[in-house]
């Protein structure tokens, strides 16, 4: 008996197919900020300075940002920030860019964000001012999933003030396929028979538990900002997200992929703090991460078993926990807002149907036990002449006698090709002789 799990949100991709997209995937948010490593944050020059402190970034976590300084290094000043995430699902994004305002900003700050069909969109904004910028929106952009789907880059070279470079914001406004027209029937549900083609379902925990980690319930469900929270990431302690309900598709499908994720970040991604975050479900696989900003991180489950079923798919705990400490010092927090996971499966083509069946004998509308017929039946009487009568295309009439120079000497019979008698006749003469008898008597018949 198929599951008939209705209480989660699904997402199916077909290969030359659909994707769809649950409606609480509008909660997946990506910030990237300037002390995310490559390739999630790139600068170019060497004139970009850093400042700052707690309280001088785009939440209580950040403590610093980028800027192009009009009085720090070289006189060309000649620099960009770029911030490229990986987006898990493509589809409409929403794009917000954070800094912090300073008399001495620029008014002219270039973006220039790049949708994922290449498009480039220019938008300038002022910067000036005192304090917090908040989340300026650029715009609601295309964009394909993974990483460079979507990208933002500050050109700071063109005036001889300072350009902030902080954080960017990617919020999925809806998915979708670039070409699709957001048909009804497009959407697949994944507890039916399917087309062939190749499909990803995606669950989020129903349940997270966890040692030493508060309000372990806020990483529950969709990303919704709430996080569970450690307030020093030791040995031994964990979060777990669990209680991933998935539907078993009816048909024969194959699962070909297993994937675990976590929307997590750390407070400190390098220094004296720094901590690095395991991710796995169980077995042997498993990632390492870091990162002062909240970002998917994945690790592929697949070769932990040999063949998966839906329920040991289901089964599965996502676990965080502490991988290492490279700064020595043991002070510092981590934070999970969500876990998903992420199965693949295909959905194989139906064996070829034949209207004939390769049992049985080929088919002839002409029976091979049955005698050729022909139109004009040699037994049945022409309508227009007497049944005595002969006819010139009745099969009953004799065939002419082939021309005895045309026999081949030392063939010893011929049979005529329409005739059913054997002809025994020895001689050429002996043929030219019958023909011409015949002849006579159907002439005399006739004078008759």
């Amino acid at each position: 008996m198929k599951n008939w799990w209705v209480a989660n949100w699904w997402v199916a991709v077909g290969v030359v197919g659909a994707l769809v997209v649950p409606s609480a995937a509008s909660a997946q948010t990506l910030i990237i900020d300037n002390t995310d490593s490559a390739p999630s944050f790139v600068l170019t020059g060497n004139d970009w300075t850093t400042w700052g402190s707690l309280g001088f970034g785009f939440d209580s976590g950040d403590s610093d940002y980028h800027y192009l300084s009009h009085t720090v290094g070289g006189s060309d000043r000649r620099g960009t920030a770029t911030w490229t995430p990986d987006l898990p699902t493509a589809g409409v994004w929403e794009i917000s860019t954070w800094w912090r305002k300073t008399e001495n900003r620029t008014d002219d700050a270039d973006h220039y964000v790049t949708d994922g069909a290449g498009g480039s969109t220019h938008i300038v904004l002022n910067q000036q001012g005192d304090g917090a910028s908040g989340w300026v929106v650029l715009g609601q952009f295309t964009c394909t999933a993974g990483l460079g789907g979507c990208s933002v880059e500050l050109d700071g070279t063109d005036d001889d003030q300072s350009d902030a470079a902080n954080a960017v914001k990617f919020e999925l406004v809806s998915a979708s396929v670039p070409g699709d027209d957001d048909d009804d029937d497009d959407v697949v549900d994944p507890c039916e028979s399917q087309e062939p083609g190749v499909y990803i379902q995606e669950a989020w925990a129903g349940s997270v538990s966890g040692s030493d980690w508060t309000t372990t319930g806020a990483a529950q469900g969709a990303p919704d900002g709430a996080e569970s929270q450690t307030p020093n990431v030791d040995a031994g302690e964990y979060l777990r997200g669990a209680g991933y309900l998935l539907c078993d598709p009816d048909g024969d499908e194959t699962i070909t992929g297993v994937e675990l994720e976590v929307l997590a970040r750390t407070q400190y991604a390098s220094g004296p703090y720094a901590l690095n975050l395991s991710l796995h479900g169980g077995g042997a696989s498993s990632v390492s991460f870091t990162g002062t900003t909240a970002q998917w991180r994945t690790v592929d489950v697949t070769s932990d078993l040999g063949t998966w079923t839906w329920a040991a798919a289901q089964a599965l705990q996502a676990t965080v926990e502490l991988d290492s400490q490279p700064g020595g010092n043991r002070d510092s927090d981590a934070w999970v807002d969500a876990f998903r996971l992420r199965v693949t499966y295909e959905v194989p083509e139906p064996p070829p149907s034949d209207d004939d069946d390769a049992t049985d004998p080929p088919v002839d509308d002409d029976d091979s036990t049955e005698p050729p017929t022909d139109d004009d039946d040699s037994t049945e009487a022409d309508d227009d002449d007497d049944s005595t009568e002969a006819d010139d295309d009745d099969s009953a009439e004799p065939t002419p006698a082939p021309d005895p120079a045309e026999l081949d000497s030392d063939s010893s019979s011929a049979v005529p090709p329409s005739s059913g008698c054997a002809q025994t006749l020895d001689s050429g003469a002996s043929l030219a002789l019958l023909g011409l008898l015949v002849a006579t008597g159907l002439r005399v018949r006739r004078r008759r």
